[in-house]
């Protein structure tokens, strides 16, 4: 019964997640407690654990939550980059770079983090969705090696922000994200 209950989506799960992000944004994995991010909810540590009866599945389902936000970001900028050849590699890079709010990113970052440090195979969600996208890649018409290469671009500014180690300006920020941009273009060119 806990299993059902916990994947269910209610206003309390939401919230418990929420705090839970920004618990572990602010104290670190390692002294995020079950008790803090019920307080930090605004629920009972009871109603925390019939939504994750343990710490683990709070934190396998903040790693689930950050694969379905970034893809969720990948989505929407999807609708918005037209119709190029580039599209996916460019809602990639529009989708979590460009129009994502940092603080959240540093937030979900934070999370998978937490997520890491105590358990990898909680881990495995993310894993599932990179070996899906590697696959998307290699079964399209893009120079592989240049959308691997953007891909990981993508992935080493958001753990560097996550991390709060970027000393990048806005500007250079921004550089970053318009040569990536360009890159992607040139992965779909045909010679």
């Amino acid at each position: 019964m806990a299993e059902l209950a916990s994947s269910t989506v209610t206003p309390a799960r939401e919230r418990i997640l929420e705090a839970a992000e920004r618990v572990v944004g602010d104290v670190g994995a390692a002294r995020m407690t079950l008790d803090g991010v019920a307080q930090a909810a605004g629920v009972s540590k009871g109603g925390l654990l019939y939504h994750f009866p343990s710490k683990e599945s709070l934190l396998g389902a903040l790693a689930k939550r950050y694969v379905e936000s970034m893809t969720d970001c990948v989505e929407q900028a999807k609708t918005g980059t037209g119709e190029t050849d580039g599209r996916d590699l460019k809602a990639c890079i529009v989708g979590i770079l460009a129009q994502q709010p940092r603080a959240k990113i540093a937030g979900m970052g934070a999370a998978l983090f937490a997520a890491a440090a105590n358990d990898l195979a909680l881990l495995e969600v993310i894993r599932e969705r990179i070996a899906q996208y590697t696959k998307q890649l290699e079964s399209s018409d893009v120079d592989f090696a240049r959308a691997a290469v953007v891909t990981l671009a993508i992935d080493g500014l958001m753990m560097r922000e996550s991390m709060r180690i970027s000393c990048f300006t806005e500007e250079q920020r921004e550089l970053v994200v318009q040569q990536l941009l360009q890159i992607a273009d040139e992965a779909y060119r045909r010679g």
